[in-house]
């Protein structure tokens, strides 16, 4: 990835860009590796309004990370009596908005904030960004930071909406990115890249056939996979130079 942020310094402004190629990988396995042993706070942990329905299938996404967490908090302006009603412990109602003065959270040192699927459900992303970087700065500088949204040049949606003229989209989400608007969205907002990835939804591809097609056929277009992942931080020195 350190070359590719070279490669990004020097051609962000050009009309076009290449895009990283590091495989196709699974959130779920990552998240795995950059979250394990860590103390986390998972924002917008109830996967609202699914929450019930996950937590009966054991499929809700907080519960997975537990498992492997050090320490596991959780903030959603929804379905957190729903989590509390089924024993999940350490959540809690929140507004990103105002995450940097929230009572629950400003006295807390977390190694790493988890923003998985919420950014493109949000009326203003700068703002809540901005939120997210404040409590960074509040609380602690060396504090990563995880966003995953859904990806633009998705293969299947777009393929789809071109063969059967139809738009395949979340009813609730506000907006979708690319690799590039969104990057541009969280530099613009004060947080640098230090790792990136094209992502699937779920644990990966298993079977044998899918492990051949993955690395032939799927393999062109992993650019073209359903989600992108960021790993941040606070870019501490262009926070110093607005001061």
């Amino acid at each position: 990835m350190k070359n590719y942020n070279q490669y990004w310094k020097q051609n962000k402004n050009n009309y076009f860009i290449n895009l990283p190629k590091r495989g196709i990988k699974s959130r779920l396995i990552l998240f795995k590796k950059h979250l394990k042993n860590k103390k986390v706070l998972h924002i917008g942990c109830s996967d609202w309004p699914y929450v019930e329905e996950k937590i009966r299938n054991k499929k809700l996404l907080h519960q997975y990370i537990s498992d492997f967490t050090n320490e596991l908090y959780g903030m959603d302006s929804e379905g957190i009596d729903i989590m509390k009603k089924n024993d999940i412990k350490n959540v809690f109602f929140g507004d990103i908005y105002s995450l940097y003065k929230d009572e629950n959270f400003v006295n807390k040192k977390f190694d790493l904030l988890l923003v998985s699927e919420i950014i493109e459900h949000l009326l203003n992303p700068g703002l809540a960004l901005e939120s997210i970087k404040q409590y960074v700065l509040k609380t602690n500088l060396q504090c990563e930071v995880i966003f995953t949204v859904p990806n633009y040049h998705n293969f299947f949606f777009n393929f789809i909406s071109g063969l059967k003229c139809r738009e395949i989209v979340h009813p609730d989400h506000k907006f979708y990115f690319s690799y590039r608007t969104f990057r541009n969205l969280l530099e613009t907002c004060g947080f640098e890249i230090n790792d990136f990835y094209f992502v699937t939804y779920g644990e990966g591809i298993k079977t044998l056939k899918g492990k051949i097609l993955s690395k032939t056929i799927l393999l062109p277009f992993q650019c073209m996979t359903p989600y992108l992942y960021f790993k941040c931080n606070v870019n501490k020195n262009k926070e110093n130079n607005e001061k």
